[in-house]
């Protein structure tokens, strides 16, 4: 693909995954309280998750072409999920002396999203 048709498919994925993420963001907030970062948590799981089926539909199995892998992996699922609210969060909850919400977000932002993923790719592998 060329620089802009390249830039249009990762911002549209962009768009629809960063909105996805604001909303599983008030979402949660609403539903769950504020007391802990759990739309980030959601987010990143959601995120990890659709990775894992991506992953096994576009580079595994190839049933997608290549721009479909920038809107769908580079765009969506990496607006999506997001390192920098996370890494944020814990920063806040370190500043505030809440170790262990600290502690909590890192393990399971990180623990959570990586079975997701493995969930994902592994349901999608049965599947097709």
């Amino acid at each position: 693909m060329n620089f802009l048709p390249t830039i249009l498919v990762i911002g549209i994925g962009a768009t629809i995954g960063a909105s996805l993420r604001y909303y599983l963001g008030l979402a949660a907030a609403s539903w769950l309280g504020a007391g802990f970062a759990y739309g980030t948590l959601i987010a990143n799981v959601t995120g990890a998750f659709i990775a894992g089926i991506f992953v096994v539909i576009i580079l595994e199995k190839s049933l997608l072409s290549d721009a479909y892998r920038l809107l769908l992996l580079v765009g969506l699922c990496g607006s999506l999920t997001t390192f920098s609210a996370f890494s944020i969060e814990t920063l806040q909850f370190l500043q505030a002396n809440y170790y262990l919400k600290a502690g909590l977000n890192i393990g399971l932002n990180v623990g959570l999203s990586l079975l997701a993923l493995a969930f994902g790719a592994s349901l999608t592998k049965i599947i097709l």
